[in-house]
């Protein structure tokens, strides 16, 4: 299968994924599951772009943006279960201009994730997917953020072709890592769409059982 038309069924499965949301009935979980919603839906939107940018050749671009999307879910499961309800409660505001310049005082993301970790969660598996995301991804994508070391290797190397799908099906591991937590709040309860999904666009996503062991233990070398 061609790249425009990965590219492109991975458009349609972000928008059947929202779809599928929208039109679910959420139960009432207050204001924290309504800034979790608002993360959630920040993500899909960020993994839209990433796709969008890749497909019109700008994959450093995409890779800035995939480095939001990740926060972006990060942030949703510490809202969900770790964020204390004052710390909720300060993410409530009424979009005034003084407001724009008040500093967000949420913890930043090893700590969201350290925070996640150590707790006992029923999303424990998911959790450690996120943490395995920080220690072989981030600090690469810090550094594209901050055009360092990483913006001017790959200026000069590129981005080989496989690379590049493979950004966009992690981008898409994220998309429905996030939609987990509304599917999990829906009446009835609808995470099973999710396998649904992923079967049904199975060349849109990244799985475990695609990942090169010899690659694998190369990296894991690094971090020894």
């Amino acid at each position: 299968m061609d790249s425009t038309k990965v590219f492109q069924l991975s458009t349609q499965m972000v928008e059947e994924l929202k779809k599928e949301i929208i039109n679910s009935t959420v139960i009432d979980g207050g204001l924290r599951l309504e800034l979790v919603e608002q993360c959630i839906y920040i993500s899909f939107d960020h993994g839209l772009g990433v796709t969008g940018l890749l497909a019109i050749g700008l994959p450093t671009q995409a890779m800035v943006l995939f480095r939001a999307q990740f926060e972006a879910v990060v942030r949703a499961y510490w809202l969900l279960f770790i964020a204390s309800n004052h710390q909720v409660s300060k993410l409530n505001f009424s979009y005034t201009f003084d407001e724009q310049f008040t500093s967000d005082t949420c913890p930043m993301i090893g700590e969201m994730l350290e925070k996640l970790s150590n707790a006992d969660l029923p999303a424990k598996s998911v959790i450690d997917h996120l943490c395995d995301f920080k220690k072989y991804h981030l600090k690469q994508l810090n550094s594209l953020v901050h055009t360092g070391k990483q913006s001017f290797t790959r200026d000069v190397m590129g981005y080989d072709h496989s690379m590049i799908l493979n950004l966009m099906r992690q981008s898409n591991n994220l998309v429905t890592v996030a939609a987990q937590i509304m599917l999990k709040h829906t009446i009835p309860d609808k995470q099973k769409f999710i396998h649904y999904l992923i079967e049904k666009y199975r060349p849109c996503f990244y799985l475990d059982e695609d990942v090169d062991p010899s690659m694998k233990a190369g990296v894991e070398g690094y971090f020894k």
